[in-house]
């Protein structure tokens, strides 16, 4: 039987022969792809977030040291996970050293993103979108990831300090200069992805093609506004805390401290936050269907956004934890645990969106588009 050894295109019949990790086919065959926005690149819709990377571990989020990293990455490599996030403030850098050490053997066959808007000094200008910061955190980011360019760069946060002009002209030219092959933003508002994207259009600019935001079963925000403007402007999603800082793994309780060794516990508060009255009645729904399924809280409400067809970034503190995750490819959601989920969770519509539904609905003759 002949396995593959990864890293190429190398088949062999005994797998100590590999000089690179071993591919798992059977997983990798089973991840699915998307998009990234209107380019001609494609993304695993699970993705590996590296937030937990970096042994500094200043925001207690994790703590992993090389060893390990190397260890999850190259698992997620097998799995057929083709994009690696992280940013120049994740543990003071470190995790985009470690990062960068562990895809090291695969960068021709990955994609790789990072951010820039938050602060890495003390000096006043070492934060922010003006194109002196973009300009040093950009160099400082390719010397950490061991890389001389990034796929996706990201502004982590609107600045409203620095013209927007500014922060799109320094982006532009590190798209040209070759440092960059797609923008990208994290946490901003319709209004404010949909100026961004004008101005980019107006000026002949490169396209923002994604949008890094929180989503998950406790926290729809962003299908009110953000979300539709982005399915108008063909911009991807990027989830980010997919589990909502490990809460809807079911390990926390309402009205009990969380225990230590936990996220929350290390941290001392929930984050993501969320409204706490309802949300642990949603945990318990996504737990009893977990239980219908033979499956774990943490795969159910990952499954509930692989059916929508998102790019998931997964942050796990373990290998354990990262298995698990993985495990929600293998879960199939029936149409009416679906719905149910939908349906607790479906934030009020808000206004004008219900106006503009209503008055959307004279229009009851049978439209035909071509194909």
């Amino acid at each position: 039987m002949l396995v593959y050894c990864g890293n190429g295109s190398t088949f062999v019949d005994d797998l100590s022969l590999c000089e690179t990790p071993f591919v798992d086919l059977a997983r990798a065959m089973q991840m699915k792809y998307a998009p990234i926005g209107g380019t001609g690149v494609h993304a695993s819709l699970l993705a590996l977030g590296a937030m937990t990377f970096g042994e500094k571990n200043v925001w207690k989020l994790g703590g992993l040291g090389q060893d390990t990293v190397n260890k999850m990455v190259a698992r997620a490599i097998d799995a057929g996970i083709n994009l690696f996030d992280t940013a120049d403030v994740y543990d003071e850098g470190e995790s985009e050293k470690s990062l960068g050490s562990a895809l090291k053997p695969y960068r021709d066959q990955i994609l790789i993103a990072t951010k820039v808007r938050g602060r890495t000094g003390a000096g006043i200008n070492e934060i922010g979108l003006s194109r002196h910061h973009i300009e040093i955190a950009i160099r400082k980011s390719l010397e950490r990831l061991g890389t001389s360019w990034v796929d996706l760069y990201q502004f982590h946060s609107w600045d409203s300090h620095v013209p927007l002009d500014e922060s799109l002209e320094a982006m532009q030219d590190l798209v040209e200069r070759g440092l960059v092959r797609y923008p990208g933003v994290s946490n901003l508002t319709a209004w404010q992805m949909s100026t961004l994207q004008a101005r980019c259009e107006e000026r002949g600019y490169s396209r923002y093609e994604t949008a890094q935001m929180n989503y998950s079963l406790l926290n729809r925000d962003i299908e009110h506004e953000i979300l539709p403007f982005m399915r108008y402007s063909r911009m991807t999603l990027l989830v980010w805390s997919p589990l909502h800082g490990g809460t809807l793994s079911g390990k926390y309780a309402k009205d009990s401290k969380p225990p230590g060794g936990t996220r929350a516990g290390n941290r001392g508060l929930f984050f993501p936050f969320f409204d706490e009255t309802t949300g642990f009645g949603i945990v318990e729904k996504v737990k009893q269907i977990a239980e219908e399924q033979g499956a774990t809280p943490a795969q159910i409400a990952l499954s509930w956004l692989l059916s929508k067809s998102h790019i998931v970034l997964l942050g796990a503190r373990t290998m354990e934890q990262f298995e698990e995750n993985l495990g929600a490819l293998d879960v199939n959601l029936t149409a009416g645990q679906l719905e149910n989920l939908d349906r607790i969770t479906k934030p009020r519509v808000q206004y004008p969106n219900w106006m503009i539904e209503r008055q959307s609905s004279g229009r009851t003759f049978p439209i035909v588009e071509p194909s």
